[in-house]
Protein backbone atom coordinates (compact mmCIF):
# COMPACT_ATOMS: atom_id res chain seq x y z
CA UNK A 1 0.00 0.00 0.00
CA UNK A 2 1.08 3.08 -1.18
CA UNK A 3 2.50 5.37 2.16
CA UNK A 4 1.19 8.73 2.46
CA UNK A 5 1.62 11.99 4.25
CA UNK A 6 -1.19 13.38 6.71
CA UNK A 7 -1.86 16.63 8.86
CA UNK A 8 -4.10 16.74 11.86
CA UNK A 9 -5.52 20.24 12.93
CA UNK A 10 -7.06 20.04 16.32
CA UNK A 11 -6.00 17.82 19.58
CA UNK A 12 -9.03 17.73 21.53
CA UNK A 13 -11.45 14.33 22.45
CA UNK A 14 -11.95 13.73 19.02
CA UNK A 15 -8.68 14.76 17.73
CA UNK A 16 -6.68 12.58 20.20
CA UNK A 17 -8.67 8.97 18.94
CA UNK A 18 -7.61 10.35 15.32
CA UNK A 19 -4.05 10.66 16.01
CA UNK A 20 -4.04 7.40 17.83
CA UNK A 21 -6.12 5.77 14.54
CA UNK A 22 -3.63 7.43 12.60
CA UNK A 23 -0.23 6.31 14.10
CA UNK A 24 -1.67 2.18 14.69
CA UNK A 25 -2.96 2.31 11.11
CA UNK A 26 0.61 1.98 9.90
CA UNK A 27 0.25 3.33 6.28
CA UNK A 28 1.93 7.40 6.52
CA UNK A 29 5.44 7.97 6.21
CA UNK A 30 4.24 11.09 8.44
CA UNK A 31 2.04 12.29 10.54
CA UNK A 32 2.20 16.39 11.74
CA UNK A 33 0.39 16.91 14.35
CA UNK A 34 -0.89 21.00 14.78
CA UNK A 35 -3.09 22.54 17.61
CA UNK A 36 -2.99 26.28 18.68
CA UNK A 37 -2.78 24.97 22.72
CA UNK A 38 1.21 23.75 22.85
CA UNK A 39 0.23 21.84 26.29
CA UNK A 40 -1.91 19.24 23.95
CA UNK A 41 1.16 19.22 21.29
CA UNK A 42 3.73 18.73 24.09
CA UNK A 43 1.42 15.41 25.39
CA UNK A 44 0.90 13.69 21.88
CA UNK A 45 4.79 14.25 21.70
CA UNK A 46 5.18 12.82 24.90
CA UNK A 47 2.52 9.65 24.00
CA UNK A 48 3.96 9.51 20.34
CA UNK A 49 7.36 10.02 20.62
CA UNK A 50 9.41 10.39 16.82
CA UNK A 51 5.83 8.72 15.15
CA UNK A 52 4.59 12.14 15.02
CA UNK A 53 6.02 15.81 14.28
CA UNK A 54 5.10 19.01 15.13
CA UNK A 55 4.09 21.79 12.23
CA UNK A 56 2.93 25.16 12.60
CA UNK A 57 -0.34 25.56 10.71
CA UNK A 58 1.53 28.17 8.04
CA UNK A 59 4.31 25.34 7.54
CA UNK A 60 1.47 22.77 7.23
CA UNK A 61 -0.55 24.91 4.40
CA UNK A 62 2.57 25.47 2.65
CA UNK A 63 3.87 22.14 2.60
CA UNK A 64 3.63 20.67 -1.09
CA UNK A 65 3.88 16.89 0.53
CA UNK A 66 1.11 17.08 2.74
CA UNK A 67 -2.07 17.22 0.42
CA UNK A 68 -3.93 15.68 3.01
CA UNK A 69 -5.44 17.07 6.76
CA UNK A 70 -8.04 15.79 8.96
CA UNK A 71 -9.56 18.35 10.35
CA UNK A 72 -10.32 17.94 14.50
CA UNK A 73 -11.40 21.26 14.93
CA UNK A 74 -14.41 23.31 16.79
CA UNK A 75 -17.20 24.24 14.05
CA UNK A 76 -17.28 27.52 14.58
CA UNK A 77 -13.56 28.03 12.59
CA UNK A 78 -13.76 25.02 10.35
CA UNK A 79 -14.79 27.59 7.65
CA UNK A 80 -11.86 29.92 8.12
CA UNK A 81 -9.15 27.20 8.20
CA UNK A 82 -11.44 25.23 5.20
CA UNK A 83 -11.42 28.80 3.34
CA UNK A 84 -7.68 28.99 3.98
CA UNK A 85 -6.51 25.23 2.85
CA UNK A 86 -8.42 24.92 0.14
CA UNK A 87 -6.23 27.51 -1.87
CA UNK A 88 -3.16 25.40 -0.81
CA UNK A 89 -4.75 22.41 -2.54
CA UNK A 90 -5.40 20.36 0.07
CA UNK A 91 -7.41 17.32 0.11
CA UNK A 92 -9.37 17.79 3.97
CA UNK A 93 -11.28 15.00 5.54
CA UNK A 94 -13.27 17.49 8.16
CA UNK A 95 -14.76 16.38 11.54
CA UNK A 96 -18.60 16.31 11.74
CA UNK A 97 -20.53 18.55 11.46
CA UNK A 98 -18.27 20.40 9.82
CA UNK A 99 -19.78 24.05 9.37
CA UNK A 100 -22.52 25.43 11.26
CA UNK A 101 -24.63 27.10 8.58
CA UNK A 102 -26.20 27.35 5.03
CA UNK A 103 -24.53 30.26 4.29
CA UNK A 104 -21.26 28.95 4.60
CA UNK A 105 -21.85 25.55 2.94
CA UNK A 106 -22.42 27.73 -0.10
CA UNK A 107 -19.33 30.09 -0.14
CA UNK A 108 -17.24 26.73 0.22
CA UNK A 109 -18.99 24.85 -2.55
CA UNK A 110 -18.73 28.20 -4.76
CA UNK A 111 -15.38 27.99 -3.65
CA UNK A 112 -14.57 24.48 -5.06
CA UNK A 113 -16.44 24.75 -8.14
CA UNK A 114 -13.20 24.72 -10.02
CA UNK A 115 -10.90 23.32 -7.94
CA UNK A 116 -10.03 19.19 -7.47
CA UNK A 117 -9.64 19.50 -3.37
CA UNK A 118 -11.39 16.39 -2.12
CA UNK A 119 -13.25 17.68 0.69
CA UNK A 120 -15.22 14.71 3.03
CA UNK A 121 -16.91 15.31 6.40
CA UNK A 122 -16.57 12.75 9.10
CA UNK A 123 -19.94 10.98 9.59
CA UNK A 124 -18.04 8.15 11.02
CA UNK A 125 -21.64 5.57 11.15
CA UNK A 126 -21.65 5.64 7.19
CA UNK A 127 -18.52 3.58 7.60
CA UNK A 128 -19.89 0.91 9.82
CA UNK A 129 -20.10 -2.07 8.97
CA UNK A 130 -23.86 -2.96 10.40
CA UNK A 131 -24.88 0.09 8.99
CA UNK A 132 -24.06 -0.26 5.45
CA UNK A 133 -25.53 -3.97 5.70
CA UNK A 134 -28.63 -2.50 7.48
CA UNK A 135 -28.93 -0.64 4.21
CA UNK A 136 -28.56 -3.62 2.13
CA UNK A 137 -31.48 -5.40 3.86
CA UNK A 138 -33.42 -2.20 3.38
CA UNK A 139 -33.05 -2.39 -0.46
CA UNK A 140 -33.76 -5.93 -0.64
CA UNK A 141 -37.07 -5.48 0.89
CA UNK A 142 -36.35 -8.13 3.48
CA UNK A 143 -38.29 -6.24 5.87
CA UNK A 144 -41.52 -5.15 3.63
CA UNK A 145 -42.38 -1.68 3.35
CA UNK A 146 -40.50 0.81 6.49
CA UNK A 147 -43.13 2.09 8.75
CA UNK A 148 -41.33 3.86 11.76
CA UNK A 149 -37.74 4.07 12.43
CA UNK A 150 -36.35 5.33 16.32
CA UNK A 151 -32.61 6.32 16.84
CA UNK A 152 -31.07 7.11 20.20
CA UNK A 153 -27.96 8.44 21.22
CA UNK A 154 -27.39 9.01 24.93
CA UNK A 155 -24.29 8.81 27.48
CA UNK A 156 -22.97 10.50 29.63
CA UNK A 157 -20.55 13.28 28.67
CA UNK A 158 -18.53 14.97 26.80
CA UNK A 159 -20.45 17.80 26.84
CA UNK A 160 -19.51 20.39 24.88
CA UNK A 161 -19.69 24.00 25.23
CA UNK A 162 -20.01 25.48 21.48
CA UNK A 163 -22.67 23.24 20.27
CA UNK A 164 -25.94 21.55 21.57
CA UNK A 165 -26.49 17.92 21.79
CA UNK A 166 -28.54 17.49 18.54
CA UNK A 167 -25.39 19.61 16.55
CA UNK A 168 -23.05 17.07 18.28
CA UNK A 169 -25.43 13.85 18.45
CA UNK A 170 -28.04 13.74 16.24
CA UNK A 171 -26.40 15.08 13.33
CA UNK A 172 -24.52 10.94 13.99
CA UNK A 173 -27.95 9.65 13.30
CA UNK A 174 -29.61 12.02 10.75
CA UNK A 175 -26.22 10.91 8.35
CA UNK A 176 -27.58 7.18 9.12
CA UNK A 177 -30.89 8.14 8.04
CA UNK A 178 -29.25 10.41 4.74
CA UNK A 179 -27.67 7.25 3.83
CA UNK A 180 -30.66 4.14 4.51
CA UNK A 181 -33.28 6.22 2.44
CA UNK A 182 -33.36 7.83 -0.67
CA UNK A 183 -36.07 10.69 -0.22
CA UNK A 184 -35.36 13.84 1.99
CA UNK A 185 -35.45 13.94 5.91
CA UNK A 186 -37.76 16.57 7.06
CA UNK A 187 -38.02 17.77 10.85
CA UNK A 188 -41.38 18.39 11.73
CA UNK A 189 -41.00 18.68 14.98
CA UNK A 190 -38.99 18.99 18.25
CA UNK A 191 -38.38 19.55 22.48
CA UNK A 192 -34.91 21.11 23.33
CA UNK A 193 -33.91 20.22 27.60
CA UNK A 194 -31.59 22.83 28.93
CA UNK A 195 -30.87 20.83 31.85
CA UNK A 196 -27.12 22.45 33.24
CA UNK A 197 -28.29 26.42 33.00
CA UNK A 198 -25.68 27.02 30.44
CA UNK A 199 -28.07 28.04 27.34
CA UNK A 200 -27.46 25.05 25.62
CA UNK A 201 -29.60 22.38 25.24
CA UNK A 202 -28.43 18.75 26.94
CA UNK A 203 -31.01 16.85 25.59
CA UNK A 204 -33.27 16.86 22.62
CA UNK A 205 -36.41 14.26 21.09
CA UNK A 206 -36.34 15.54 17.21
CA UNK A 207 -39.53 14.09 15.12
CA UNK A 208 -38.64 13.36 11.43
CA UNK A 209 -40.68 12.16 8.45
CA UNK A 210 -38.97 10.44 5.31
CA UNK A 211 -41.40 10.29 2.65
CA UNK A 212 -43.96 7.78 4.37
CA UNK A 213 -41.80 6.68 7.39
CA UNK A 214 -42.14 7.88 10.49
CA UNK A 215 -38.95 9.03 12.68
CA UNK A 216 -38.21 9.92 15.88
CA UNK A 217 -34.34 10.81 17.28
CA UNK A 218 -33.53 11.11 20.99
CA UNK A 219 -30.00 12.45 22.26
CA UNK A 220 -28.79 13.25 25.86
CA UNK A 221 -25.64 13.83 27.31
CA UNK A 222 -26.62 13.52 30.62
CA UNK A 223 -27.84 9.94 30.63
CA UNK A 224 -26.35 7.55 33.00
CA UNK A 225 -26.28 4.51 30.42
CA UNK A 226 -24.57 4.53 26.98
CA UNK A 227 -27.18 3.53 24.62
CA UNK A 228 -26.63 3.14 20.69
CA UNK A 229 -29.54 1.66 19.15
CA UNK A 230 -31.42 1.55 15.86
CA UNK A 231 -35.15 0.15 15.75
CA UNK A 232 -36.44 0.07 12.25
CA UNK A 233 -40.08 -1.53 11.75
CA UNK A 234 -41.07 -2.95 8.49
CA UNK A 235 -44.46 -4.31 7.25
CA UNK A 236 -43.13 -7.99 7.26
CA UNK A 237 -40.16 -7.59 9.91
CA UNK A 238 -38.55 -5.53 12.69
CA UNK A 239 -34.88 -4.64 13.26
CA UNK A 240 -32.83 -3.89 15.72
CA UNK A 241 -29.38 -2.58 16.15
CA UNK A 242 -27.59 -2.11 19.45
CA UNK A 243 -24.21 -0.91 19.17
CA UNK A 244 -23.70 -2.01 22.88
CA UNK A 245 -24.56 -5.30 22.76
CA UNK A 246 -21.34 -7.27 21.12
CA UNK A 247 -22.64 -10.43 21.26
CA UNK A 248 -25.81 -10.27 19.13
CA UNK A 249 -25.82 -6.44 17.72
CA UNK A 250 -28.13 -6.80 14.94
CA UNK A 251 -31.17 -8.56 14.75
CA UNK A 252 -34.12 -9.51 12.91
CA UNK A 253 -37.48 -10.39 14.43
CA UNK A 254 -40.05 -12.38 12.28
CA UNK A 255 -42.94 -9.81 14.05
CA UNK A 256 -46.30 -8.16 11.93
CA UNK A 257 -49.07 -7.19 12.08
CA UNK A 258 -51.44 -8.05 9.09
CA UNK A 259 -55.36 -6.77 9.86
CA UNK A 260 -57.44 -10.08 8.09
CA UNK A 261 -60.59 -9.48 6.23
CA UNK A 262 -64.27 -9.34 8.49
CA UNK A 263 -65.12 -13.25 8.04
CA UNK A 264 -62.12 -14.21 10.28
CA UNK A 265 -63.26 -12.47 13.11
CA UNK A 266 -64.63 -14.09 16.02
CA UNK A 267 -68.34 -13.84 16.00
CA UNK A 268 -67.98 -11.46 19.20
CA UNK A 269 -64.70 -9.95 19.71
CA UNK A 270 -60.97 -9.45 17.31
CA UNK A 271 -58.87 -12.70 17.78
CA UNK A 272 -55.79 -11.15 18.32
CA UNK A 273 -53.66 -14.08 17.29
CA UNK A 274 -55.17 -13.59 13.93
CA UNK A 275 -53.16 -10.78 13.04
CA UNK A 276 -50.38 -10.40 15.72
CA UNK A 277 -48.11 -12.81 14.51
CA UNK A 278 -44.85 -13.07 16.40
CA UNK A 279 -41.92 -15.17 15.13
CA UNK A 280 -38.50 -17.05 15.61
CA UNK A 281 -35.25 -13.78 15.92
CA UNK A 282 -32.39 -13.68 13.55
CA UNK A 283 -29.05 -12.63 15.18
CA UNK A 284 -26.54 -11.62 12.64
CA UNK A 285 -22.63 -11.13 13.39
CA UNK A 286 -20.62 -9.25 11.11
CA UNK A 287 -17.12 -9.41 11.05
CA UNK A 288 -16.05 -5.87 12.11
CA UNK A 289 -13.16 -3.49 10.50
CA UNK A 290 -12.92 0.02 12.47
CA UNK A 291 -15.37 2.52 11.31
CA UNK A 292 -12.67 5.48 11.47
CA UNK A 293 -9.97 3.18 9.78
CA UNK A 294 -12.60 2.75 7.16
CA UNK A 295 -13.29 6.26 6.42
CA UNK A 296 -9.65 7.27 6.72
CA UNK A 297 -8.75 4.83 3.78
CA UNK A 298 -11.57 5.50 1.65
CA UNK A 299 -11.02 9.08 2.11
CA UNK A 300 -7.50 8.31 0.79
CA UNK A 301 -8.41 6.04 -2.19
CA UNK A 302 -12.11 6.22 -2.92
CA UNK A 303 -12.91 8.88 -6.11
CA UNK A 304 -16.86 7.94 -4.71
CA UNK A 305 -17.04 10.43 -2.04
CA UNK A 306 -20.07 9.18 -0.18
CA UNK A 307 -20.14 12.65 2.72
CA UNK A 308 -19.16 15.01 0.69
CA UNK A 309 -20.04 18.59 1.08
CA UNK A 310 -22.93 18.26 -0.62
CA UNK A 311 -24.01 15.28 2.51
CA UNK A 312 -23.16 17.13 5.40
CA UNK A 313 -25.43 20.14 3.88
CA UNK A 314 -28.37 17.90 3.92
CA UNK A 315 -28.03 17.34 7.14
CA UNK A 316 -27.55 21.00 8.70
CA UNK A 317 -30.64 21.49 6.37
CA UNK A 318 -32.69 19.08 8.50
CA UNK A 319 -31.51 20.93 11.41
CA UNK A 320 -31.41 24.34 10.66
CA UNK A 321 -34.20 25.73 12.95
CA UNK A 322 -32.74 23.86 16.09
CA UNK A 323 -31.11 26.52 18.32
CA UNK A 324 -27.16 25.53 17.77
Amino acid sequence: MKKHVIAIIGLGYWGTIVTNTLVSMKIFKKIFIYDTDYEKVKIIKKKFGNKVYYLNLDKIKKDRLIKNIFLATPPKINFKLLNLLIDFEKNILIEKPGLINLKQYKKIKDKIVNKKNKISFGYIYIYNNYVRYIKKIIKTKKLGEIRYVNLQRQNFGPIRNKVSAVYDLATHDISILNYLFDKKILLKRFINHDILGKNNFDISYLNLMSGDIKIDINVSWLNPEKIRKIIIIGSKKMLVFDEMNSKQPLKIYNNYVSFPKIKKFTKYYFNHSKYIFKGKSNSIKLKETKPLNNEILEFLHDKNNITDINFSENIIKVIKDINK
